[in-house]
């Protein structure tokens, strides 16, 4: 059995220079063969017209026309959990990944060193991304995306899943904290405090006394475990935040 059968995963691949375009994809050719993906090659990145489609991205950044940098914002747009990995020839593009929460740098002339690895990666990310839960809420069951929840707070067996839409109202359900915290200590939580537990790729800032979250929010972290609570956050950050390959 294919355990990525009905993932339905879509591979973009945009590059101006035909034979690099047809490096990476011979490289993906296989590993998308084995777990089923659809990929999309293309020289012309303009005459795409729908990117919302896309989990993962492989794109030159340097490309006439529509370049990799302005083809990843709309993808960003279009798709907020896309995975999005930059080649290119050119070091001195890298500092422009952070805008768009680029996942890897691939150098041109590493492809076939470096490539596979990285997709692996990818498509890893790609799955902890993809990762939910369901609860029952006023009587309901409810489907969560991790991806979206910022933070789960705790009080008296009552968890409130707070997430990261402001137009949409917390999800509230019967649970253990210590039991979920268990449930999804490989899926970037990080249990802070008694009380609370977030989800790290909304850290905006942590510091002695508490965690800012990107929407401003601040929640208090324990001062007894400060230092192993921020031991953990910096080693999935430098798990998680792009590299060059």
């Amino acid at each position: 059995m294919n355990p990525w059968e009905g993932w339905n995963m879509k591979i973009l691949v945009c590059d101006d220079d035909q034979k690099a375009l047809g490096r990476v994809t011979a490289l993906l050719a296989e590993p998308c063969r084995k777990i089923q993906a659809q990929l999309t090659a293309t020289e012309h990145p303009e005459q795409l017209k729908d990117l919302s489609g896309f989990d993962l991205a492989f794109l030159d950044i340097d490309m006439k026309g529509l370049n990799g940098l302005t083809l990843a914002r709309r993808l960003r747009a279009a798709r907020s959990d896309a995975v999005i990995v930059f080649v290119t020839n050119f070091i001195q593009y890298a500092p422009e990944g952070y805008e768009v929460q680029a996942f890897r740098y691939l150098l041109k002339p590493t492809l076939e060193e470096k490539l596979p690895a990285c997709f692996s990666l990818a498509v890893e990310e790609i799955k902890r991304r993809r990762q939910s839960i369901v609860v029952r809420s006023d009587g309901n069951m409810v489907e969560l995306h991790l991806r979206d929840v910022l933070y789960f707070e705790s009080n008296q067996r009552i968890v409130t899943a707070f997430l990261s839409s402001g137009e949409s109202e917390p999800c509230r359900f019967y649970a253990s904290l210590t039991e979920l915290t268990r449930q999804l200590e490989d899926a970037g939580f990080l249990r802070i405090q008694r009380s609370y537990l977030v989800n790290m790729a909304y850290i905006q800032q942590f510091q002695y006394g508490s965690v800012e979250l990107q929407n401003g929010v601040r929640l208090p972290v324990s001062a007894k475990n400060y230092a192993q609570h921020k031991q953990q956050y910096l080693l999935w950050k430098g798990q998680t935040t792009w590299r060059f390959f």
